[in-house]
């Protein structure tokens, strides 16, 4: 049963969190706040901007992350990224990111991701019947660091998507790999980001796949998700997941129910709530 004590906490933090920075967002570009909450007092909160540098084809996104649960200190993270699209018929997209989780729970994470994106569709001069059609690579490095036994861990991840789009449907298809560990892995990190989990997942990646699907009319988006993580040396989890789009303007609002799975066994399942506020120029 989710409290309510807990759910009004995080409405007032995002409420907060889009009151002190809409400003901003109106002055140089795109702002979005989303919280999520379920059972063991679960709660989370995200918040990110996205500032085009005038002139250039350069965008800053810096990011702001916290979350938390029963049995465990806050914990937040904080990082920024960078896009930039390369000026030549829109063909390529490139980025960079970086993160670092300070410490809490005995754990603590740096981490840093270059990828790029191909635009397909312009590439073959829009001969596809497709509006759009786009792939993607990436490369992650996470240095997890476990305090109460002084360790380390590095891994390095390898991702890709696919994303299209015909008339008022679009689906995207995202796989994360976990090509290699440096050091022991005795310790279980705490804060490991997924595509497809709204919420921070926890423990080492092995693979996970992630398949989105939604379609706009006018301007409402429902959508409809799903989700698989297998971990390194521990049992698969899924997330399904059904949410709605309400653009109006600038703004647009994200309300979605998931229901997650974090040890394959049906009666484990746990339903979570997420909201997600965004405002643009």
């Amino acid at each position: 049963m989710l409290h309510l004590q807990k759910i009004k906490r995080m409405k007032k933090l995002i409420l907060s969190l889009v009151l002190l920075t809409c400003p901003i967002a109106f002055s140089f570009g795109q702002l979005s706040v989303s919280g999520v909450t379920g059972n063991n007092d679960y709660s989370a909160v995200r918040a990110s901007y996205n500032l085009s540098m005038p002139l250039t084809p350069l965008s800053i996104t810096p990011k702001f992350a916290m979350y938390e649960q029963d049995g465990m200190d806050t914990m937040y993270q904080y990082g920024i990224g960078a896009n930039m699209h390369v000026p030549f018929y829109d063909l390529l997209e490139v980025g960079a990111e970086a993160a670092y989780t300070p410490k809490a729970n005995d754990y603590s994470n740096y981490l840093w991701d270059v990828h790029a994106a191909l635009n397909i569709q312009n590439l073959l001069f829009r001969l596809l019947p497709l509006d759009e059609l786009k792939a993607g690579l990436g490369y992650k490095t996470i240095y997890h660091t476990f305090h109460a036994t002084d360790t380390d861990v590095t891994e390095q991840d390898i991702y890709m998507f696919l994303y299209q789009k015909t008339g008022g449907l679009d689906t995207r298809i995202t796989f994360t790999k976990a090509l290699d560990f440096s050091g022991d892995k005795t310790g279980t990190p705490l804060w490991l980001d997924v595509p497809g989990f709204t919420a921070v997942y926890q423990g080492y990646l092995d693979y996970s796949l992630s398949v989105d699907a939604g379609y706009t009319y006018k301007f409402i988006r429902p959508y409809a998700g799903y989700t698989f993580i297998k971990t390194d040396n521990a049992p698969s989890s899924d997330d399904a997941r059904l949410g709605l789009i309400l653009s109006v303007a600038m703004i647009n609002f994200n309300a979605s129910v998931e229901w997650f799975n974090f040890t394959q066994n049906t009666a484990d399942r746990q339903t979570f709530f997420s909201f997600t506020a965004g405002v643009s120029i």
